[in-house]
């Protein structure tokens, strides 16, 4: 059986690392043919519209993105990569603080109700002393913390190689 892992956390086309996390999970697994990575980041809609140069982009509220025809199909986009994965490498980390991390609590949630998924969050601090990480909703729903991305890439790797379910 393939594992289908889904990579969420903030995505901010104004901070370059909710996307290269993502990257670096995805080259870490393409040699494996045992793992499927669900990346919301790696399709066309999101490469036009990262602006990585470290200015703003046009609109200063960012939120053209809302105005998007088609925008309103995240949601079941987004609740449907949930349902289809195995689990999930949450980064808790926010690393823009001016973009809500309003999409991560949701598909958390709906991992929660899907608890025979797992979740392994990544947080660059204590999880413990954090006020989103500590938070029960979300305590109660990741399974295991690891301080970076690719800790938990090979956490997972390591985990569903050997055969451990």
């Amino acid at each position: 059986m393939k594992e289908a892992i889904y990579l969420i956390g903030q995505i901010s086309v104004d901070d370059a690392r909710t996307y290269q996390w993502r990257r670096d999970v995805r080259e870490f697994f393409k040699d494996e043919p045992n793992f499927e990575m669900i990346d919301p980041c790696d399709n066309e809609f999101n490469k036009s519209s990262t602006n990585f140069n470290g200015e703003q982009g046009e609109d200063p509220h960012r939120l053209w993105v809302y105005k998007t025809k088609g925008i309103g199909l995240i949601v079941p986009k987004d609740h449907s990569y949930v349902l289809r994965s195995t689990g999930s490498i949450c980064n808790m980390n926010q690393y823009d603080p001016n973009k809500p991390t309003i999409g991560t609590l949701f598909e958390l949630a709906w991992y929660y109700q899907n608890p025979e998924k797992c979740v392994i969050g990544v947080f660059g601090g204590d999880p413990t002393n954090d006020v989103h990480c500590n938070h029960p909703f979300v305590a109660e729903t990741v399974d295991v913390w690891c301080k970076d991305h690719m800790e938990a890439a090979a956490l997972l790797k390591d985990y569903y190689n050997r055969g451990v379910n």
